[in-house]
């Protein structure tokens, strides 16, 4: 583990917690292990005069407030170690709190970024303590973090209220980007730059820090919360035209995956959200191929290759029975011969290799029912989604994976209900159809029926289970 941690704090008013802060850190951690910079905004309430009495605090005293990028960037400026921490002064720490953090940003050349899990953030760091005042804090600490001593999960965005950071990582990098003023977005930003940069982040689960929330804020009577939220969002927008915070992975690839997969190719992978999911859960390399080319560079981080292209441009020849596992997440019905491209897809699988997909039901009682009216409007989103080129029921869905090649060993339903009385009016075409000798039984399923997950193995054998 390296050396010395400089623990950037930025103050603003709220001396109390400042205090209780301060002390949790003292208490908590070795004096050799850390320097403390404490940047202050201007403060009026004798946080000043505090903060100066205390012995080895490196004090940076603004006369206005800066907001919190510039503060942090003036504190991490100053600091000497070979990491930084950067900390809100609401937040209290907790016993071995810090070597948890820095082993783990220190396990990897690659590990750019770490945050212990809380009570009070944002994303997957949030726990649900089971404490409700304080004083049980310490007792819960001790007994969580034990209970998961070594977990980690790498992620796409940390939460800046307690952020440990590479020094490396921010000459690398760059420093907080001041366009974010008071706060909120200069975290994600910093993130997104990071995972650009090549740099991975992990949430540490055997760290806990204890968080007030927004206290800074509140002390602020001049800033308003969700104005400030709103405007950042729409500058990080401006910058990026992505938000970090809806990069989520597909909510049932994970579980459909087979547990010994370890090559996998994620067709349309976007940012790697999917991947990165796979990646927590076992052993797996992951490649990908994504059109967009900020999301492909995102997507790098984690995946062992990934290949700026559209889905029929991916160069399937030069991995002929290469992968365990292919995933086509919202990718074939946006192709102009998806039959082509499972027929590539196939050469490229490992004997007893899968394929995992998800396709759109044009059967579905929101186009069905209008298209009977005569209406075939598409959309920005969803089944008739103006981009989609190639549209499947799901007779056609399965046809795609023809018996000679593929066994089709698992379709799972995602059904999205509709109207009673729409159902009602399906289920008596139904019936009449079945009365005049028509095939319509399985009508009434298939309208509530949005889009079908398919696993589908080549065959052959394969240790693969």
């Amino acid at each position: 583990m390296k050396g010395k941690t400089s623990i950037v704090m930025l103050t603003y008013n709220e001396l109390h917690l400042t205090k209780t802060c301060i002390d949790s850190i003292k208490q908590h951690t070795r004096s050799d292990q850390y320097e403390l910079i404490v940047v202050d905004n201007a403060s009026s309430d004798g946080t000043k005069e505090y903060i100066r009495e205390l012995e080895d605090v490196v004090f940076i005293d603004n006369e206005k407030n800066q907001g919190f990028a510039k503060g942090c960037n003036q504190g991490a400026k100053r600091a000497t170690g070979d990491s930084i921490l950067f900390i809100n002064n609401d937040t209290i720490v907790t016993e071995n709190w810090l070597s948890p953090l820095k082993e783990a940003l220190f396990a990897s050349e690659r590990i750019g970024m770490v945050g212990p899990v809380s009570n009070y953030v944002s994303g997957p760091q949030l726990v649900h303590p089971s404490y409700t005042d304080v004083k049980e804090l310490p007792a819960f600490a001790k007994e969580y973090t034990a209970a998961r001593k070594g977990q980690r999960t790498y992620v796409h965005r940390l939460v800046g209220f307690c952020l440990l950071v590479k020094r490396k990582l921010i000459k690398d990098v760059g420093f907080f980007d001041e366009r974010f003023g008071y706060g909120s977005f200069e975290d994600d930003d910093l993130c997104l730059r990071s995972l650009l940069k090549g740099y991975q982040l992990q949430i540490v689960h055997d760290s806990f820090v204890h968080h007030h929330g927004h206290a800074t804020f509140h002390a602020n009577q001049e800033t308003n919360i969700s104005t400030l939220f709103a405007e950042n969002r729409l500058r990080f927008l401006d910058k990026w035209g992505i938000d970090l915070n809806l990069i989520a992975p597909h909510p049932y690839f994970a579980a459909l995956l087979p547990k010994d997969a370890v090559c996998v190719l994620d067709m349309g992978c976007g940012a790697g959200a999917t991947g990165l999911e796979l990646i927590n859960r076992q052993s797996v390399d992951m490649y990908g191929v994504e059109a967009d080319a900020l999301k492909a560079e995102i997507a790098k981080a984690y995946y062992k290759e990934v290949i700026e292209a559209k889905a029929d441009e991916y160069p399937w020849s030069e991995k002929e029975t290469f992968f365990d596992a292919i995933i086509f997440s919202d990718v074939l019905e946006h192709m102009s011969d998806p039959w082509e491209l499972i027929a590539q897809a196939h050469a490229s699988l490992k004997p007893g290799g899968v394929i995992i997909c998800c396709l759109p039901n044009m059967m579905h009682a929101e186009v069905l029912l209008p298209l009977m009216t005569g209406d075939f409007t598409y959309q920005d989103a969803g089944i008739l989604d103006r981009t989609h080129m190639r549209f499947f029921t799901p007779k056609t869905m399965s046809a795609l994976f023809p018996e000679h090649l593929f066994d089709l060993v698992n379709t799972q339903p995602i059904n999205v209900q509709i109207d009673q009385n729409v159902q009602l009016f399906f289920d008596e075409v139904a019936r009449v159809g079945e009365a005049l000798g028509f095939q319509t039984k399985a009508l009434s399923d298939h309208v509530t029926l949005y889009q079908l997950l398919i696993v589908a193995r080549k065959k052959g054998s394969s240790p693969m289970g």
